[in-house]
């Protein structure tokens, strides 16, 4: 833990020089884009400029009044409206100027006790800023809300949000031992033959002296963020719902001599701790918010909700074949507070900042097409459709229309959502029920080497579980597991050797920019592969000594 920390400091301290001697910069461009979102939120709506500026009169000022406009950045919601508006037309006021001694009434005393209690919950979100102001802000607003504090002070907020995802970086360690240490913990008591074979804290100490999601973080990133609520909710799920599959479901059948005395309602057959279950859903749907990517892990956790809820009718309550209902009740539950929890997030979300959240925040990243700083398999046919309209040509108007919607729909947006999300669902559907961390592993390989937008900080979405899956992986000899290493490193390599000649040294490297990312995405598929082979390997090895203790 101490070389972990020492590590993320000597970065931040490199990271500081660097920034100011070096011509490319250390620190993330996006860590710019974080804290002038953050800045507008805490400094750009005063109320100097808002509702006590004679300018001022209703709400519409705010976008009409050139001198307004030009100097405030107010969240656009109906809440900082509503705010701005009771503070402009003071209820006391208004009954004052009702005459005849109206100011003694008791509707003036109620009036002015309610105000004055929540004056400062009506200053807080009229002050609110706008954080979408700032161009490329493309993030929820809690996270400029998370950094606005720091920005009370002149250079404070040049290290602040670092050091929140450095630590929510080392977060992730911890989380990996939990659940490692939870998964050997099950192993013990039902495998003691290979109790301790992923007892090993080792993962989370190659994570926390692994430079690559050390740099990614004191570089400003805030997907460690993200990552720290992904593995708290496989940390909690795990905890109340164990996987109960991960050497053989049908040693989970109760005893034949069992007395059906021993057996309770299926009605009352419930998870491990209905605080850690529901606390999972809580933390997915965090998660999502941040990054709508973690929606995927839906399939998967149906598909292990389903098992877990199959055996535990079995073992407890002697339910065979469960019904549809009995069999996915729980993950009926887990959806509804988990969608509840993320609706009501981006509600609130929407109430303080209204239509700028929508186009920004969620709707941008189904739409978007970023042709810079992003390198994907569709990043040059992408980056040439920005010059050349296939639709223009005589010989596609003339095809049958049955062909040109065709073509018009691959040119869509959503077109690189059709194989993505398919492939991702079905490798959720397939292995969740066997092993939850490998199942959202996969997942998440997939849908990054699929998305259309591609970065290298991307990576970092499934090397979270690189350190929990690798201890139940049996590769084959040393050398097909360096293999499987080199590969990837030498993949990415010689990607990030053409987005750099392409991006710092303006080179026309388009094609190999491209060719590179193709080769890339093969080798994550054939990584992938041997990565589940290894896990298949592993899961024979623990049957067959779980067959021979009994």
């Amino acid at each position: 833990m101490v070389l972990g920390i020492a590590l993320r400091i000597a970065l931040l301290s490199w990271g500081t020089y660097q920034d100011a001697h070096a011509r490319v910069p250390y620190t993330d461009v996006d860590y710019a884009v974080f804290n002038d979102g953050a800045e507008a939120l805490l400094t750009g709506c005063p109320l100097s400029r808002t509702v006590e500026s004679p300018l001022y009169e209703v709400e519409s000022d705010l976008l009409d009044v050139p001198e307004l406009a030009a100097s405030t950045h107010c969240a656009r919601g109906i809440v900082p409206a509503i705010a701005r508006f009771l503070l402009v037309n003071d209820p006391r006021r208004l009954i004052a100027e009702g005459g005849d001694g109206a100011e003694n009434s008791l509707l003036y005393s109620g009036a002015s006790f309610s105000f004055a209690l929540m004056r400062p919950m009506m200053r807080f979100f009229a002050t609110v800023g706008d954080p979408f102001a700032r161009d490329t802000y493309r993030y929820t607003p809690l996270l400029a809300l998370l950094l606005a504090p720091a920005h009370v002070s002149p250079t404070a907020w040049r290290l602040a949000g670092k050091l929140l995802f450095a630590l929510a970086d080392i977060g992730c360690a911890l989380l990996m031992w939990r659940i490692i240490d939870r998964r050997a913990e099950r192993y013990a008591r039902l495998y003691p033959a290979i109790a301790g074979a992923a007892g090993t804290h080792l993962p989370g100490v190659l994570w926390l002296l692994n430079p690559f999601p050390a740099q990614i973080a004191t570089r400003g990133s805030s997907d460690s963020v993200v990552g720290f609520f992904v593995l708290l909710f496989l940390a909690m799920l795990l905890y109340a719902t164990p996987e109960t599959a991960l050497v053989d479901g049908r040693d989970f059948d109760p005893p034949a001599d069992q007395r059906k005395s021993d057996l309770v309602p299926a009605e009352q057959v419930g998870v491990m701790s209905d605080v850690w279950f529901y606390g999972a859903a809580v933390a997915l749907a965090l998660a999502a918010h941040l990054k709508m990517y973690p929606v995927v892990y839906g399939a998967s956790v149906i598909a292990h909700l389903a098992n877990y809820r199959r055996h535990a009718l079995s073992v407890m309550s002697g339910v065979r074949q469960p019904s549809f209902w009995q069999t996915h009740s729980l993950a009926v539950q887990f959806a509804a507070v988990a969608g509840g929890v993320y609706l009501a997030l981006g509600l609130g979300a929407y109430a303080v900042w209204g239509e700028p959240y929508m186009a920004n925040a969620l709707l941008h990243h189904l739409v978007r097409k970023d042709y810079r700083h992003n390198f994907s398999a569709y990043f040059l046919p992408s980056y040439m459709a920005l010059t050349y309209d296939v639709s223009s040509l005589p010989s596609v108007q003339e095809a049958p229309w049955i062909l040109r919607s065709l073509l018009h729909l691959l040119s869509s947006p959503f077109a690189a959502f059709v194989p993505q999300m398919g492939a991702v669902a079905v490798a959720g559907l397939l292995l969740g029920g066997r092993d939850l961390v490998l199942a959202c592993a996969v997942q998440t390989v997939v849908f990054v080497a699929w998305n259309k937008v591609y970065t290298s900080q991307y990576f970092l979405w499934y090397l979270w579980f690189v350190p929990v899956v690798a201890v139940t992986m049996r590769f084959t000899s040393t050398a097909q597991a360096l293999s499987v290493i080199s590969a990837w490193a030498t993949a990415q390599s010689v990607w990030l050797m053409q987005a750099y000649q392409l991006e710092f040294e303006a080179q026309d490297t388009f094609v190999r920019v491209w060719l590179s990312s193709l080769a890339l995405m093969a080798v994550q598929a054939w990584c992938t592969l041997q990565c589940i082979g290894a896990w298949s390997r592993w899961r024979e090895e623990q049957r067959a000594a779980h067959h021979r203790v009994k």
